[in-house]
Parts: structure tokens; C-alpha cells; sequence
């Protein structure tokens, strides 16, 4: 079931969130929690009923190592606990997503040609298995020996319940696409909110930050998207202007394609009294690339530094500057791997992690650009980059990043012109207006922040969300870019 789709708007939110809201003013937990966690499975199961058995496996597996590991008073016995869960989900994603790239290597290097049954790709296996990834991590008690340690690995007070951790893993709004949550934020909203505001005013600002979102991905991104898709299917010998309007596009596509879906998440939580982690905060703006992942996919960035960058440079002992770029690098190419078995997503890591060592470079030697040319080039970085994400392969990525350097009829437009008309009434198409709202307007979040309940604001949203059912209606739904990571 897709946020964007006319189910989950007019039956599956409004249903959840009503007898949720019933249950937490009228019956005492569980019972408000156990609708959350039968509606969780059941929204899942309307994705991907065929995945449900690996999600359930994966929760049991995990919430009982955690257990066990907690349990245990010798710390070498917590520790083989830890490992054995960390290699345990490792193993599943290799499985589902990287045996058949390793098969290919393999027989790349005229090795034995081997054959492996192909599972599909589960449907969230990625977000559901970081998410526990880090919940064996912070379950793992220790006495860290920094206080930046510490701060990262404060670890649980008490083991989660199997209905806790169940309901923590399922949540929908974020077991398909994210964002990562912590434990320990999310396990004290299933039993009260933490929430400040009534839950009446937060469900309105909820809705708003929905009504945002659900604008973002089906007016621009899938506007973006049809652009980037026809400019990356095949990859001829575009002319310069092409191949930077069909990256520019592919960039568009993403951020408010995924930004949509996080807007909607969060706001879908809200709705709930619940609080999870917020996911993007204009990163288009960035003045580095350093700040750029501060802003982008916020909870997989901090996934990177506390669980992978952080680990890589303790184990390599004195943290000098060659060591932290190098823990970069690493870290971010993981990373990337973690997005799709493909040597296009690796060369996607590998030159963001490149470019975040260069960045640490330069700020140890306080070479500072002015903000202007910080984003200028951090902009161009990014649009570049981007083919990564979309080509087929490598070679076609190669090539289309040679189609970005000046060449002969670098400004023809053919290749755009049936997609963008060179015309006056262009610029109120969702494209020009998408480029507008992402470098000149507040974010969605700080519209929601700054929501005060009123007929204007009511009106405004309902606008919004007319505005949607009207695309959703005019075209058929396409799925989320990080459904398919």
C-alpha cells in the first residue's frame, strides 16, 4: 500500500488514526498499541504479504538475541551475542540483495559459473534490518570510554518485549522507506505521548505536513521523474544542455520524491501523537558537502557516523587526518552498497566519500569557499554525481557524465523539447515551480512548525491535498525510488 495511493488516503489512514485516537481517550494500554501493531501488519502485508513470514523471522531473531545478550553477565558472552545477531542480518541482506552481484564477480574473474535461486528484492529489508541493526547496538550495554562515546552508545535500560519491539520494528510509517528510528525514542510514545501540544493540534499539523508531502512527490517528483526516466533510458550522445537538464532532473526527482515520502511519514506519525526522526531540511541549499549530508536523509546519515565512521576510526587507533578520511571513504562506500548491489552505486559512495575526506582536508587547513561558490560547487557535485543513481551501468554513467563537458552541439534541445516546450506557459508547469519552491521557500517542515489552526491554514490544506487526488487521478501511481532500495 502506497502513502500516495487513494487507499491509504481515504480508508487505511483515516480508519487507523480514528480508532487509535479512541482507543488511547477511552481504554488503557495495551489495547491502543495492539490496534498500532495490527494495523502495522496489515499495511505491510498489503505491500508485500509474501515478505511478511522474513519480517517476522527477523523480529523474533532479533528482540531474542537482545534478550539473551542483556541477559548475560560475562561481557565476552554479551559480546558473542552481538556479533552473532550483527552477522545473522548481515548475512540476510547478502542474501536477498548481494549474493548474485558476488556470483557475477566471480564469474567475471573466470571463475566457476554458480548459480544462486533468485528471492526478489523483500520489500523494506533494508530499513527493517538497519533499524534492528541499531537496536542490537544500543541494546549492547557497556561503559564506553569517552564521553562522545557515551553520548552514541548509552545503550537500553530494559530489554524491549516482544510486543514492544514488534510494534517498534512494524510501525508503518517508516518500516518500508524509513526513516530510522531509535528505540529508545519511539518505545515511551506506545504507552503515552511525549508530545508537548493536545493530540488533537498535533494531528492537524500532521495533516499539513502530509498534505506537503503528498504535493511533493506526486506534482514534482513524479514530474521530475518522467523527465530523468526518459533521459536515462537508453543515454545517447546527448548535447551538454541535454545531459544537465535530464541530471538536474534525475537530482529533482529524488529529493522530492523522497523528501515527499518522509514529509508523509512523519506527518502520518503525528496524526498517531507519535514523534520519529526528521529526514530532510533543504539540503539543495548546502554550502558543502559536509553539509549537504547533515541535511540529506538525516537518519541514515547519523546511521553512517555513529555505526560505521565512529567504529572504523576507533579501531584504527590514533584519530589523525588520514585516518578519518579514510573511515570516510569506507564508511560511505558501505553505504552505498547498502543502497543496491551495483558497481553504479559504489562509484556513488566512493565519490561522496572522496569528496567529504576533501572537505575534511580543507577545513583542517581553513580553506574556506565564500557561500556562493560552497554551494555553487556543491550544487554541480551533486547534479553530477547523480547519474550514479539513475544510469543502468557503469559505462553508461561514464558516459553520460562526458556528455556534461563541453563538446560539439553542446545546446541542442531536441532531446528536451518534447518534455520541456521552450514556451511561456513552461514556467507554470510543476517543473520550473518545483525548482522554485526547493531553493526559494521555507521547508515543509518549518511551515508545519509554524502551523496555528485556522480556517486559512484548514483551506490551504485541503487545496493541497485536492490538488493531489487531482494528479493521482490523471496518471498511475509510481512507486517511491527508495522502494527499491
Amino acid at each position: 500500500m502506497l502513502f500516495h495511493s487513494f487507499a491509504y488516503l481515504l480508508i487505511f489512514l483515516p480508519v487507523v488514526v480514528g480508532v487509535y485516537s479512541f482507543l488511547r481517550a477511552r481504554t488503557p494500554w495495551p489495547w491502543p498499541q495492539a490496534w498500532l501493531l495490527l494495523a502495522s501488519l496489515f499495511f505491510y502485508t498489503r505491500a508485500a504479504s509474501a515478505n511478511l513470514p522474513l519480517l517476522v523471522g527477523s523480529i523474533l531473531f532479533n528482540w531474542s538475541i537482545a534478550r539473551q545478550m542483556m541477559a548475560q553477565g560475562d561481557n565476552t558472552k554479551r559480546k558473542l551475542y552481538l556479533w552473532a545477531g550483527l552477522t545473522v542480518n548481515i548475512i540476510v541482506l547478502f542474501l536477498f540483495k548481494y549474493v548474485h552481484l558476488f556470483l557475477e564477480t566471480i564469474v567475471y574473474f573466470h571463475g566457476p559459473r554458480l548459480s544462486f535461486p533468485n528471492w526478489g528484492f523483500p520489500l523494506g529489508v533494508s530499513f527493517f534490518t538497519l533499524t534492528q541493526i541499531m537496536y542490537l547496538v544500543d541494546a549492547y550495554p557497556r561503559a564506553p570510554s569517552s564521553p562522545a562515546a557515551r553520548k552514541i552508545f548509552r545503550g537500553l535500560t530494559t530489554a524491549n518485549s516482544l510486543f514492544d519491539h514488534a510494534t517498534f520494528v512494524t510501525f508503518f510509517p517508516y518500516v518500508v522507506s524509513g526513516p530510522l528510528a531509535r528505540v529508545r525514542l519511539v518505545r515511551p510514545q506506545l504507552r503515552a505521548s511525549t508530545m508537548q501540544e493536545p493530540p488533537s493540534a498535533l494531528a492537524c499539523r500532521g495533516l499539513l505536513l502530509f498534505s506537503m508531502g503528498l504535493v511533493k512527490k506526486v506534482v514534482f517528483g513524479d514530474a521530475f521523474g518522467t523527465i530523468a526516466d526518459a533521459g536515462f533510458a537508453s543515454v545517447p550522445n546527448y548535447s551538454m544542455v541535454e545531459a544537465w537538464g535530464f541530471c538536474l532532473a534525475a537530482l529533482f526527482h529524488l529529493y522530492f520524491d523522497f523528501s515527499g515520502y518522509s514529509d508523509m511519514a512523519l506527518g502520518s506519525a503525528w496524526m498517531l501523537g507519535i514523534d520519529i526522526p526528521q529526514n530532510f531540511n533543504a539540503p539543495l541549499r548546502s554550502r558543502s558537502i559536509a553539509e549537504f549530508w547533515q541535511r540529506w536523509h538525516i537518519s541514515l546519515s547519523n546511521f553512517i557516523t555513529e555505526y560505521l565512521y565512529t567504529p572504523l576510526v576507533r579501531s584504527m587507533g590514533k584519530t589523525t587526518l588520514a585516518a578519518s578520511a579514510t573511515a570516510t571513504i569506507l564508511a560511505m562506500g558501505i553505504a552505498a552498497l547498502w543502497h543496491g548491489p551495483a558497481l553504479t552505486f559504489a562509484a556513488w559512495g566512493l565519490s561522496h566519500g572522496v569528496a567529504l575526506a576533501a572537505h575534511q582536508v580543507c577545513k583542517r587547513r581553513k580553506l574556506v569557499m565564500p557561500d556562493w561558490l560552497g554551494w555553487l560547487v556543491t550544487f554541480i557535485f551533486l547534479s553530477s554525481t547523480i547519474v550514479f543513481l539513475r544510469a543502468s551501468s557503469l559505462r553508461a554513467a561514464i558516459h553520460m557524465i562526458s556528455r556534461l563537458l563541453p563538446h560539439d552541439h553542446a545546446l541542442a534541445y531536441s532531446a528536451l523539447k518534447g518534455l520541456l516546450p521552450p514556451t511561456p506557459a513552461t514556467l507554470f508547469r510543476p517543473v520550473p515551480l518545483g525548482v522554485v519552491l526547493a531553493f526559494f521557500f521555507k521547508t515543509s517542515m518549518e511551515y508545519a512548525q509554524a502551523f496555528q489552526p485556522s480556517f486559512r491554514t484548514a483551506l490551504a490544506c485541503a487545496f493541497l491535498i485536492v490538488v493531489s487526488l487531482f494528479f493521482m487521478n490523471s496518471a498511475p501511481a509510481r512507486q517511491f525510488v527508495y522502494f527499491a532500495f
